[in-house]
């Protein structure tokens, strides 16, 4: 998957905000070359009537902090995560590339101050990449330019798995949008019925309404399923690799790092994939109209069926989704060649 050339030794990249751990990925990939600044973010202002005061005081160091570090440590590229954080490196006097991660293209972009600073970002970026394929058509509207290249996965040395009598099934998705919830409550609905006595478990945190997340959750737990509460990411790990069958997104063809992390803990995933098309080698994953009678193969294929699902999952990671090759590819495309 990668350029074939190695990383270059005199590039240095100033990741700018962390989004599902991928720029520290690219960090840590860098062996220590290239450097993550974490701006502030919401919520760590609290709440209160002075939120918003505290958030733009912030704000201010930030534009501050971000340019000392890249003067004085002598990076060559700004590379910020997610475009409502570009105006951070614009108001330093920094230029900067952009990498688009879904919520910014896709969410903030429907209007108001968001839109605004998204439009602007993409205008002003030196180059523009996405984080996923299904984005590529809609950051090109904006960007003829932009680029795909995937995210960095890091494999995990995974334990041994809970020996479950009946299998355990992983909700992946946030109560956010554009993960078709619909279609996975169908799946679980369909799930049930094959197993009766089966248990899953599924995030009850999410940006929907409150109205329809009461929904979802209702629709769930009447399944019979266990709603978790917000998970820092350790946590949430561990209910992922402790899961026989984990259920991804359903909605925008392309997988996410919670999709990914549970490939890479040995977790056989039900997700949509239609994105990847012909450009892309598509992630082994089961086809969600598939899932209730291929789960119920592998289930009853034994633990060898299992087995080799596996390692096409980790291969495919090896292959295509290795930290260290998608920094090469990120630093081939930031000295100006095509992905």
């Amino acid at each position: 998957m990668c350029c074939g050339a190695g990383s270059s030794n005199a590039m240095r990249i100033l990741h700018v905000n962390d989004v599902a751990q991928v720029g520290a990925a690219l960090v840590r990939a860098s062996g220590g070359r290239d450097r993550l600044f974490q701006p502030t973010l919401r919520r760590d202002v609290g709440d209160g009537a002075f939120a918003t005061v505290r958030l733009a005081v912030r704000r201010v160091q930030d534009v501050l902090h971000l340019r000392r570090a890249f003067r004085s440590e002598a990076f060559t590229h700004v590379h910020v995560h997610y475009a409502t954080f570009a105006h951070l490196a614009e108001l330093g006097g920094l230029s900067f590339s952009l990498h688009l991660h879904g919520g910014d293209l896709l969410g903030d972009m429907k209007g108001g101050a968001k839109a605004v600073l998204v439009r602007r970002a993409l205008g002003r970026a030196s180059r523009v990449l996405v984080s996923t394929p299904d984005l590529v058509a809609r950051a090109r509207t904006f960007r003829p330019d932009a680029e795909y290249i995937p995210n960095p996965v890091e494999r995990a040395t995974t334990s041994p798995r809970p020996a479950h009598d009946q299998p355990h099934v992983m909700m992946l998705s946030k109560m956010d949008y554009l993960k078709g919830w619909d279609r996975q409550v169908r799946i679980m609905a369909e799930l049930r019925s094959v197993w009766p006595s089966m248990s899953f478990s599924f995030l009850s945190d999410g940006q929907l309404a409150p109205t329809e997340k009461r929904r979802l959750v209702d629709r769930l737990r009447a399944l019979g399923g266990m709603p978790l509460p917000l998970l820092s990411r350790d946590a949430f790990l561990e209910h992922v690799a402790a899961a026989d069958f984990a259920i991804g997104q359903m909605e925008v063809g392309a997988l996410g790092m919670s999709e990914f992390e549970a490939l890479a803990r040995g977790v056989i995933t039900v997700a949509d994939a239609s994105a990847y098309g012909n450009d892309h080698v598509v992630p082994p994953v089961v086809p969600p109209a598939e899932a209730a009678r291929a789960l119920a193969g592998l289930w009853t294929g034994g633990g060898a069926a299992r087995a080799a699902w596996v390692a096409r999952a980790d291969e495919y990671l090896r292959t295509q989704h290795d930290p260290q090759g998608c920094l090469q590819l990120l630093e081939h495309v930031l000295e100006g060649h095509s992905a």
